[in-house]
């Protein structure tokens, strides 16, 4: 006769296999390709990587450095392989900008490339020249650290740009617009791209009225496939603003998504989004909570919560400061984690939209998979770019499908 006691130990041991398969699996599904770490090997603008960003024929590959204050070109092979090209920081004489660099964003394929600087309050703007990159200019209101950080003094009427704090960038699928979140401008800042890729100031939004009185210190933005919607995070305020977006890009209020309102809990500090490909499910990373949220399209156009999944659902730990996370093309993986926590997640996706924890990679090369500031999957959905933050390494891995 089994014993309760040889029952307990039975269940622990079919646990254990399972987190050991689960860990295997992926480590299968994201296989090491390449390492690269600031200083090393003569690789620069590796210092506390922010955002990475790939050309579509996977040739080129950008980094933004928030230590070094750089803005890094990779050069890749036809095997993906990555070698150090350019570094511009902002220590030489003849570039600003590039202060607490952040978000990262290309033109055609690669012609130009755009930078924020957290900083400086700045976008920074380079351009390619028989394969070499130079500094064309910065667009700022050159106000300085001490002063915008300094919650004393009032930005208002020295604010031009809406670019104080400048943190995520994204682009247009026509490219003929850009959007930066500035955090502490409290705005979204538009910059138009005309047909020879020079940018220009437009315009400042900073208020959803007649739904919300601000954006809540907006850090992250993302549009909707068909560009007609525009989605805007506010780390401080636990909120989601909704924007309608017109062909001709005017921007309606639509919809407010905040803590702790119309049943929405654990929505702390949301650092992270993403679009599903059909642009029915909005995945949001809320570093404040640890946890991972979707949330899904109604029939009436509006977003409702649709699932929450925090440490307890993948493992019991990782997912502290969620705030990176990355899709395939076709919608059936995403890739998810926490600056402050550990390792990779890997989930596959529902035909409802709902995620499924398949398992974590939790080192490369020996070491933990930790500090990670960004996920980046190139066009092809072939290789996952993981920019470690303060661990100052790029970790390549290939991915692979069950």
């Amino acid at each position: 006769m089994v014993s309760h006691k040889q029952l307990i130990l039975f269940f622990v041991f079919i646990s254990m296999i399972r987190v050991g398969i689960t860990n295997a699996s992926a480590t299968e599904r994201l296989q090491l390709h390449q390492v690269l770490q600031d200083d090393v090997n003569g690789v620069d603008g590796l210092g506390n990587p922010r955002n990475v960003k790939v050309l579509a024929d996977n040739s080129t590959v950008f980094v933004s450095s928030g230590d070094d204050n750089a803005f890094a070109v990779f050069s890749a092979d036809r095997d993906f392989k990555l070698s150090f090209s350019q570094v511009f920081k902002n220590a030489a004489a003849d570039i600003h900008g590039l202060e607490g660099a952040s978000g990262v964003t290309y033109l055609g394929n690669g012609q130009k490339v755009i930078v924020t600087g957290y900083y400086d309050g700045a976008v920074s703007l380079f351009s390619t020249n028989d394969n070499r990159y130079r500094y064309d200019t910065t667009i700022s209101d050159e106000l300085g650290y001490n002063r915008v950080f300094d919650r004393y003094v009032p930005l208002a009427k020295v604010d031009h740009f809406g670019l104080l704090g400048a943190w995520d960038i994204i682009k247009t699928d026509d490219e003929k617009q850009l959007f930066v979140a500035g955090y502490m401008s409290n705005a979204i800042s538009i910059l138009d791209v005309d047909a020879d890729k020079n940018v220009i100031f437009n315009r400042t939004v900073t208020t959803a009225t007649p739904l919300q009185a601000d954006l809540g210190k907006p850090i992250t933005l993302a549009l909707s496939p068909l560009n007609d919607e525009l989605y805007v995070l506010g780390f401080d305020n636990n909120q989601l603003t909704i924007f309608d977006r017109s062909d001709k890009g005017a921007l309606i209020p639509k919809q407010i998504i905040k803590d702790q309102v119309d049943g929405v809990t654990a929505f702390l500090n949301p650092q992270k989004m993403i679009v599903s490909p059909d642009g029915h499910v909005l995945y949001v990373a809320c570093a404040g909570s640890n946890t991972l949220m979707a949330f899904k399209k109604s029939n009436d156009g509006k977003f409702v919560w649709l699932q929450s999944i925090d440490n307890s659902d993948v493992g019991g730990a990782g997912l502290e400061g969620a705030s990176s996370l990355a899709i395939s093309a076709d919608g059936s993986t995403l890739y998810a984690a926490g600056e402050s926590g550990n390792g990779v997640f890997i989930f596959s996706v529902g035909s409802d939209g709902q995620l499924s924890f398949e398992g974590k990679r939790l080192t490369a090369n020996g070491h933990e998979l930790k500090k990670i500031a960004s996920l980046t999957l190139t066009d092809d959905n072939q290789y996952l770019l993981v920019a470690t933050g303060k661990s100052n390494s790029l970790v390549i891995f290939k991915t692979l499908r069950q």
